[in-house]
């Protein structure tokens, strides 16, 4: 009974520690770019923007798709770096692709085959207590002479209504 009362207060102090933390630093993400490479989605670094840092070190990187409101997301690629691994740095501009190896990155979550007509979330997270975390959606939509075409809400007019 002890134990299970220690590892409660444990995590609640936990659960606190982060919350405070969340609030400290609660910003709006600044918007990715979101390109196709390669067939894949590629997050992107915007090139201008007020909010946007010109280069930011890498923290953690995940994809992930919402199933429901009550129901948890599908994580489908998440990666960290660890404090002893060397910076891994994003430029404006620069892109970091679906499945992408990253040298010294501790693979949480190896990347799964997208599915079609599915809309996803990209989140980086910068190192260091500073800035905001970086994010934006898209989806993959069959095209109709076979492949796949990496889309955005926004910027195609919402091709992604359909895709859940």
């Amino acid at each position: 009974m002890q134990t299970r009362l220690r590892s409660s207060a444990l995590g609640l102090l936990a659960s606190l520690s982060c919350l405070s933390r969340a609030m400290a630093t609660s910003q709006a993400p600044v918007e990715l770019e979101i390109r196709q490479i390669d067939g894949n989605p590629a997050a992107c670094l915007p090139v201008s923007g007020e909010r946007a840092e010109s280069v930011i070190r890498i923290r953690s990187v995940g994809v992930a798709r919402p199933t429901g409101p009550a129901s948890p997301d599908v994580t489908y690629w998440w990666f960290e770096m660890p404090a002893e691994a060397g910076p891994v740095y994003l430029k404006r501009g620069e892109c970091l692709v679906y499945g992408q190896k990253v040298k010294g990155a501790i693979v949480r979550t190896p990347p799964k085959p997208l599915d079609l007509d599915r809309t996803y979330y990209v989140s980086i997270i910068p190192g260091g207590d500073a800035g905001p975390v970086y994010g934006a959606a898209f989806c993959t939509l069959k095209q109709a002479g076979g492949g796949v075409h990496i889309a955005v809400p926004e910027r195609d007019r919402n091709p992604c209504a359909g895709a859940h």
